[in-house]
């Protein structure tokens, strides 16, 4: 059998009942934190949209299609990050799934991981959870990435008061989600925001797959 090459790892993910066997170059693909940790990696946090929670996997939305989680993980991986994240289960609490990945960055962070090498990402719901994470953690370092996952009423159900380095990117024609100025007027003094109002014409679909036209941007962010 022959090995992979240098810049090449197998890793596996068990995602519900299915295993998973990804080839990605230079990166990691991991359910939570490792305990074994290496302060020069870049450490991604991605948590998907609802339909996941809905549908399990594979998910498809009769509107947008299939939703390609799998590609997704990936296409980060092949970055070169390490990335963290699960498949959640049906009517996961937004409030307290974010305060436990805000636990998983401290837990880098105490184990010498710089803040500005980890970000938080995530999509709709995964949005919604990443501006809890950014809310509850105190570090102004962290680099947190929201995929149309703005949502005004979430200041006052989940007391939002932004930190750290924030970039929205989003859709014109999404349907669902918007702009996160309004989250960002609540913000503490020392945020860092940023945002990228996507032409696609894809609305809230064009999260479902890999697309360079936020992997991208997304990527640049996380390794500024």
């Amino acid at each position: 059998m022959n090995k992979p090459s240098l810049y090449s790892q197998i890793t596996y993910i068990f995602l519900g009942v299915s295993l998973f066997a990804f080839n990605t170059q230079g990166g990691e693909i991991l359910k939570s934190p490792p305990d074994e940790v290496n302060p020069t990696d870049k450490y991604l946090f991605f948590m998907h949209g609802k339909i996941v929670e809905k549908k399990g996997l594979p998910a498809r939305s009769k509107k947008y299609g299939s939703y390609q989680y799998k590609d997704m993980l990936k296409a980060l991986a092949d970055k070169g990050f390490i990335v963290i994240s699960e498949a959640r289960g049906k009517g996961t609490d937004i409030y307290d799934y974010s305060s436990e990945i805000v636990g998983q960055v401290n837990g880098l962070i105490s184990k010498g991981i710089p803040p500005r090498n980890i970000t938080v990402s995530g999509f709709s719901k995964g949005g919604r959870m990443t501006a809890v994470v950014s809310s509850l953690s105190a570090n102004k370092d962290v680099n947190y990435v929201i995929l149309a996952g703005c949502r005004g009423s979430d200041i006052s159900q989940y007391d939002l008061h932004l930190n750290g380095r924030i970039l929205s990117i989003y859709d014109k024609n999404d349907d669902r989600f918007g702009s996160c100025d309004e989250l960002f007027t609540v913000g503490d003094e020392s945020l860092v925001s940023n945002e990228i109002v996507l032409t696609t014409g894809k609305g809230h679909g064009v999260f479902y797959m890999p697309r360079d036209e936020w992997i991208e941007p997304l990527v640049d962010w996380a390794k500024q």
